[in-house]
């Protein structure tokens, strides 16, 4: 285990590294030498390579891709050969749930993590309590609260609650891992300087300000660089949330969102709600849903969903029947199209009509669901109590749509080198790095690390050579090392070979072996077809 000195709880302006990261990545570098002997590579320790294995994002699909691609390479003994690891959205939920093994890259965690992925969801009470507890710890809960317990709960199936200042203490046994978000104000704006915003063990900041805070100070409050109220750390759920919230952008239709949460709830034979209220019954599955209102009205707006492209009008009528009966009273103004329709105007519509209804009714009692649950005290409630505590608490933030809101530790920050709209700023807002760039290029491009080379897993579905132009703009823009990438190779996107090198042509430049996860060899000659199936 590595020494720890005592942190400063102060921010750090600086375009170096912090000392604690100098240190294990000199015993990583240790290791490494140790490992390139045992391939009968002999050097001396400062000639041993920077190697940085970057993880793109692309959700489910990104996570287990770079679980893939982790398992073959401890298959081929390679790990030892890399430093750094760095993800972005669906890649930082594979490396969160790896590095709670604080010796994965030596054993089988890689099997552990797809054999959990296999496996049942985390129960909703679970997730839920995770949720009060830091709704009544946290004045910034937003969506992204609900989001990391849906990720770690349904997609990782695991609810790990260690904060990423654990992993300082740990030994060099692994690559350091650098997650990464971004600023969603700053990046609307375009800048590019306040905008990548990577955490690692140590520090978390802005990589292109060069300013970072401790991460077990993250989230914190402070004023010109000193702490003033200590907060609740981030814990992995939450940074799965923030990291993989790609939904936060704006272009995402609030419909399409409030429908996804309603679904993994409510709908389907993987919902939530039929796993915690489902009975077996002569060998069956049978749910018995609760003869309160509330849970009357969740189950027929799920009915509705699930009938709506029913040619059959009597089977949605019926069931708007039923809500018309229980939300008398209960519901706004655009609620009352259900009291404005009658059975013969119903049975003319036609069906594109009806799904168009059905749609403008379900999400305007998503959207309010706290007008229609908060009242109601019945007795013949036997129902789980998680599944009103989401609806009365998640729901209604929908329509602020608040995302990964934190206190902005350059907050009033006097100093020339942080622009003074960032010091203005009391809270900045957290998301998915992909929104920007799908592969976190950022932290590993910055002069300090001196990576040598850059291994680049692409698991994107669309243009594969999107994310290093990307990089190579941001490097031009910073004034950073990038090698030379020619225009010409955008010309085979469309059929991309497995792996691709682009040579630096100095020590300062780094060296990329780009591969995309849609190449010829994998896909041959269903590359398209593979990218939208998987």
């Amino acid at each position: 285990m590595l020494k720890q000195t005592d942190i400063p709880e102060t921010v750090h302006l600086s375009d170096s590294i912090n000392d604690e990261e100098i240190k294990y990545v000199m015993a990583r570098k240790t290791l490494i030498k140790e490992w390139l002997n045992s391939q009968d590579i002999y050097c001396e320790l400062e000639d041993v390579p920077n190697i940085a294995l970057l993880g793109s994002g692309g959700g489910e699909r990104a996570a287990v891709g770079m679980l893939g691609s982790l398992h073959q390479l401890a298959q081929d003994n390679l790990l030892g050969s890399l430093l750094y690891m760095c993800g972005v959205s669906g890649t930082t939920w594979c490396m969160s749930s790896l590095y709670s093994d604080p010796d994965w890259s030596l054993n089988k965690r890689c099997d552990e993590v797809i054999k959990k992925l296999k496996g049942p969801t985390v129960g909703l009470k679970k997730a839920v309590d995770w949720l009060k507890q830091w709704k009544d710890s946290d004045q910034d809960f937003t969506l992204t609260n609900f989001w990391g317990a849906f990720t770690a709960s349904y997609f990782m199936k695991e609810m790990d609650t260690r904060r990423l200042s654990d992993d300082a203490h740990r030994n060099s046994t692994n690559p350091y891992p650098i997650y990464s978000a971004i600023e969603l104000n700053r990046n609307k704006q375009h800048c590019t300087e306040a905008v990548w915003f990577e955490m690692t063990p140590h520090e978390s900041g802005f990589s292109g300000l060069g300013a970072f805070v401790p991460t077990s100070c993250f989230r914190s409050q402070f004023e010109d660089g000193i702490m003033t109220e200590k907060r609740k750390e981030m814990d992995m759920v939450l940074l799965q949330g923030v990291c993989g919230s790609a939904i936060a952008d704006r272009q995402m239709d609030t419909a399409y969102v409030g429908k996804k949460i309603w679904h993994v709830l409510f709908e389907g034979q993987d919902s939530m709600m039929l796993k915690e209220n489902m009975n077996m019954v002569g060998g069956s599955r049978k749910v018995e849903v609760c003869e309160c209102v509330p849970s009357q009205v969740v189950w027929c707006v799920s009915e509705l969903m699930v009938n709506a492209e029913d040619p059959d009008p009597l089977k949605t009528w019926k069931v708007i029947t039923t809500l018309r009966q229980l939300l008398e009273g209960h519901v706004s103004s655009k609620g009352e199209m259900l009291w404005n329709m009658d059975s013969e105007s119903w049975k003319r519509t036609s069906l594109e009509e009806r799904k168009k209804f059905i749609e403008t009714v379900s999400l305007e009692l998503i959207l309010t669901s706290d007008s229609w649950t908060k009242d109601w005290k019945d007795q013949r409630c036997t129902c789980n109590g998680s599944i009103w505590w989401i609806v009365q608490n998640i729901f209604p933030l929908l329509i602020k749509w608040e995302w990964g809101t934190t206190c902005n530790f350059l907050f009033k920050f006097q100093d020339t080198r942080v622009p003074k709209w960032m010091a203005d700023q009391e809270k900045i807002h957290l998301v998915d790095a992909a929104l920007k760039m799908n592969s976190p290029y950022p932290p590993i491009l910055r002069t300090s690390r001196k990576v040598d080379l850059i291994i680049s897993l692409d698991f994107s579905k669309e243009d594969p050579f999107e994310t290093v132009f990307s990089a190579k703009q941001y490097a031009d823009e910073l004034k950073l090392h990038f090698p030379p990438v020619k225009e010409s190779v955008r010309e085979e996107k469309d059929h991309p070979q497995d792996c691709y090198v682009f040579e630096g042509r100095c020590p300062e430049e780094p060296t990329i072996m780009h591969m995309p996860l849609f190449n010829l060899r994998n896909c041959k000659d269903s590359i398209r077809c593979m990218s939208y199936t998987y």
